[in-house]
């Protein structure tokens, strides 16, 4: 009798298994005319960029790249005429953690380098072996920046024209650096290539941060040009007060926002209380974070950040400079954070929001994800004037959360190419998410 129930126990959680299983697989499966699964069991963090880039040469191709469940290092690419869609495993399970998710360069041939790290260790590049290609990679190679620790974590690569297609990488670097440095921290640093990243500097701390127990964040932008737009936190709001700065670099010199010159970027490097704050934490008395930055068509900054009452009070506000100062606009309450706890489980991170990025070219144009009836949901904010905005959905009525868009940078005119996570994210080592793409033609 007893060897019955236990069977009958046992039927009844597997039962109950397959359902969740079931219910999980149903909605994430969210194809729609609008709403395009690109890949499936696919997750990304929102500090490594650019995730996905459009390239447009002897193909019209869209690529991608992202962490599995497995921690595998994925890239994928979609062409825009036949819609097949290739991938390829840049490496199998290095960490199942969404901060290892590659960034993408195209080379002046039309190869790509992806970058992409552990969280808080080790540093990879790998180039395809032929243009607008993923089929083929040379061998990975692991870069230390000459230093002797190996805890790294972000790729922001950055290739300016202005300087002979110099590719500047940016990243961040925990705990002592460089040799016989006894001082313990967090640093955002970069190295840089002159020859297409067949070689790189040795590493260079750029912002010192020794004064902050805590680990600095940033954005990174550019105009492909001359000039690299900096947005960065003192800290994760987790573990203290965090403000947001911004500065820019141009012509081997870094800049307050107004132009004011600072130092040259070889005179790293610039200690953080040095820049100009575009919030103030110990003024308002509350914490936030940073998401998106990017130039308007003036060649000013506009930049947007989350602030936190609470934990379960995000705001997502939009920033622009107007020449002499910031003007910081609340776009909206978003809702709490975006992790899902399961029964008996700890919040570990309460300051992760849906997300909020900007159009890098129209920058008037905002993507974000807030919750409405309990789910996340996706839309399009449009500014009509300097004070109020358009909103149109990108996805309603769903049955599970829609996160951390990101939208691809392509030439003025062109349609509107946004991505974003789908499903149940637990941790940045706990998800069930897929990649949905929404191509979103401009109203003429």
């Amino acid at each position: 009798m007893k060897s019955l129930k236990n069977k009958f126990i046992c039927c009844c959680m597997f039962a109950v298994v397959s359902h969740i299983h079931q219910l999980r697989s149903q909605d994430l499966d969210t194809n729609t005319v609008e709403n395009k699964v690109l890949a499936r069991d696919a997750a990304w963090c929102w500090f490594s960029d650019p995730r996905a880039v459009y390239f447009e040469g002897e193909h019209k191709r869209l690529f991608f790249a992202y962490i599995n469940s497995l921690g595998d290092v994925m890239i994928a690419s979609q062409d825009q005429e036949t819609e097949q869609t290739a991938v390829f495993n840049l490496h199998e399970k290095l960490q199942v953690d969404d901060h290892n998710v590659p960034s993408i360069l195209f080379l002046p041939d039309g190869k790509l380098l992806t970058f992409y790290t552990e969280h808080g260790g080790r540093f990879f590049m790998r180039k395809s072996k032929n243009p607008e290609d993923i089929s083929a990679w040379e061998e990975e190679k692991e870069l230390n920046f000459d230093f002797e620790n190996k805890r790294i974590c972000y790729s922001h690569p950055v290739m300016l024209s202005a300087e002979n297609n110099r590719i500047y990488m940016f990243y961040r670097l925990q705990h002592p650096m460089p040799k016989n440095d006894t001082y313990k921290g967090w640093w955002q640093c970069y190295a840089y290539s002159d020859d297409l990243g067949e070689t790189w500097s040795a590493g260079k701390r750029l912002i010192d941060s020794r004064e902050i127990n805590n680990a600095v964040y940033m954005k990174v932008a550019n105009n492909s040009n001359n000039r690299i737009d900096f947005l960065f936190t003192d800290g994760h709001p987790k573990i203290g007060p965090s403000s947001v700065y911004h500065m820019y670099y141009e012509k081997d010199s870094l800049y307050q926002t107004d132009g004011t010159a600072m130092q040259s970027l070889e005179a790293y490097p610039v200690p953080i209380e040095q820049v100009n704050k575009v919030y103030d934490v110990k003024e308002h008395g509350v914490k936030s974070w940073i998401w998106d930055v990017c130039l308007d068509g003036e060649g000013s900054p506009v930049l947007a950040y989350t602030q936190y009452p609470d934990e379960t009070d995000h705001r997502y506000h939009y920033v622009r400079w107007d020449g002499e100062r910031w003007q910081d606009q609340e776009l909206c309450r978003a809702g709490p954070y975006i992790t899902r706890l399961e029964p008996g489980k700890k919040l570990l991170e309460g300051h992760y929001s849906g997300g909020v990025v900007l159009d890098h070219n129209d920058p008037k144009t905002v993507y974000l994800s807030k919750q409405i009836n309990g789910v996340y949901e996706v839309e399009r904010w449009q500014l009509n004037d300097a004070e109020t905005w358009g909103v149109e959905s990108l996805t309603s009525g769903s049955k599970i959360d829609n996160v951390r868009p990101f939208l691809v940078k392509r030439e003025h005119g062109k349609a509107e190419m946004v991505l974003w996570m789908q499903g149940t994210y637990r941790h940045y080592t706990d998800y069930d998410t897929n990649i949905l793409l929404r191509t979103w033609a401009k109203s003429k």
